[in-house]
C-alpha cells in the first residue's frame, strides 16, 4: 500500500490500520453515493439537532469540556438566527390537470397532460441481456410486451400521440472481463444490434437495461448520441417491470420521452395574485434565451492531466423546454472556457 503523498511510501497491508472518521476524497461507488444522498437530504431541524448535540460533542466543543475550555473559550450551543423571506414560486401549468404533490414534495404526474404532446412513431425497444435475474426472457416475452404497452398507454394518457407498435431487438452482452473494464466489446454488440436488427433508423429507442452498469449506460449514450444520432431513453428492468409504483414510474419516463420527441412538458406562469414577472421573457420584440454553463474538473485520484469539461445549454423556444447542449474539453482544472472562438465565459 502506498501511504505517501508526493513521494512513494510502500508498506505491507498487514502493518497498516485505517483510522476511523476520516474524509474520503475519491469517487464513491453508486451504492455509497445513494447512502450519502440519504444523509444529505435530511430535514434542517434534524441537521440542526445533530450539529448542536453530536457535532459539538464529537469536536470537543461542549461547554465545560474540551481543549478550548483551558483557554477560557466557549462555543455557543444555539444555532445562529438569520432573517429571511419566502419568495413566491412560479406556477407550473400543464395542458390538463394538476400534479399531485405530497408533504414530502414528491410529484405524481399520473393525472396530468403535457402542455404540448410530442409524436412517437417508428420507435423501437432494445432489450439488454447481461445476466440479471430480473431480465425479460427475450423479445417475445409477453411480459415485456405488456410492460411496454403500459408505458405507451401512459404516454397517450399524458397527451402524446403514439402511433404503431415498436420494433423489438435484443443484445446479449459478453461477460465482464477484468482486462476490459469499460466493456467496449459489449458496446460493439449493442452497435450491431441497433444497425442490423432494425430495418430502418428508429425515431427513438427505449433501452431496457439489465442493471446499473455505468460503463454500459455511458457507452450506449455515447454510441447513440454521437455516432448513430438516435434519441434514446433508458430504463432499468428491475424498476420497469416492478408492479409497486409502476404507473408513477411510467409517468416519469413519459416526461423524458415527450421531451425527446419535441414536446413541452409544462409552462411556467406567475403564481395567482402576484405581480407579473415572467411576461418579459416571452416578449416577441425582445426574445430571451436562457443559458446555463458550468465547468467540471477532474475528481481526486484522476490521472494527471485529465482535462476539464466545459458544458453550455441554451433554450431555443419560447416555452424554454428545449435546451441543446455543447461540450468542450479544456486544460485540466482551468476555469475559463473558450466557446466557438467568440469570447470567454467564467462558470
Amino acid at each position: 500500500m502506498d501511504v505517501g503523498s508526493n513521494k512513494s511510501n510502500l508498506l505491507p497491508p498487514e502493518v497498516c490500520e485505517i483510522i476511523p472518521d476520516q474524509p474520503y476524497r475519491g469517487k464513491l461507488t453508486d451504492e455509497h453515493t445513494a447512502e450519502m444522498i440519504k444523509v444529505a437530504a435530511r430535514p434542517p431541524n434534524i441537521n440542526a439537532g445533530l450539529i448542536m448535540d453530536e457535532g459539538l460533542k464529537s469536536l470537543g466543543f461542549k461547554q465545560g469540556a474540551g481543549p478550548l475550555n483551558a483557554f477560557g473559550i466557549g462555543i455557543g450551543q444555539e444555532m445562529a438566527v438569520v432573517p429571511g423571506r419566502l419568495l413566491p414560486a412560479p406556477g407550473v401549468n400543464y395542458g390538463q390537470g394538476k400534479p399531485n404533490v405530497d408533504e414530502k414534495a414528491s410529484w405524481n404526474l399520473r393525472a396530468v397532460k403535457f402542455a404540448v404532446g410530442g409524436r412517437l412513431a417508428e420507435w423501437a425497444v432494445l432489450l439488454i441481456q447481461d445476466g440479471n435475474r430480473d431480465e425479460f426472457q427475450g423479445v417475445g416475452d409477453p411480459e415485456l410486451k405488456r410492460t411496454v404497452k403500459g408505458l405507451a398507454d401512459m404516454c397517450i394518457t399524458s397527451g402524446m400521440r403514439v402511433e404503431g407498435q415498436p420494433l423489438y431487438a435484443a443484445a446479449r452482452l459478453p461477460r465482464k472481463s477484468g482486462g476490459e473494464p469499460t466493456r467496449s466489446d459489449a458496446i460493439n454488440v449493442i452497435r450491431n444490434a441497433v444497425t442490423q436488427q432494425y430495418p430502418k433508423k428508429p425515431s427513438m429507442i427505449l433501452i431496457v437495461l439489465s442493471n446499473g452498469d455505468k460503463h454500459v449506460y455511458n457507452g450506449i449514450k455515447h454510441l447513440l448520441d454521437v455516432y448513430l444520432k438516435v434519441p434514446s431513453v433508458c430504463v432499468q428492468v428491475s424498476k420497469f417491470r416492478k408492479d409497486k409504483g409502476q404507473l408513477q414510474y411510467f409517468g416519469n419516463v413519459a416526461l423524458k420521452i415527450n421531451m425527446k420527441m419535441g414536446g413541452v412538458n409544462h409552462r411556467l406562469v406567475d403564481p395567482p395574485g402576484s405581480t407579473p414577472t415572467l411576461a418579459w421573457l416571452r416578449d416577441p420584440k425582445e426574445p430571451t434565451m436562457l443559458v446555463g454553463m458550468d465547468v467540471t474538473h477532474p475528481s481526486p485520484g484522476s490521472i494527471r492531466g485529465t482535462p476539464s469539461i466545459a458544458a453550455v445549454v441554451a433554450s431555443i423556444d419560447d416555452n424554454f423546454a428545449q435546451f441543446p447542449a455543447s461540450l468542450r474539453i479544456q486544460e485540466t482544472r482551468k476555469e475559463v472556457s473558450f466557446l466557438h472562438g467568440i469570447g470567454t465565459e467564467r462558470s
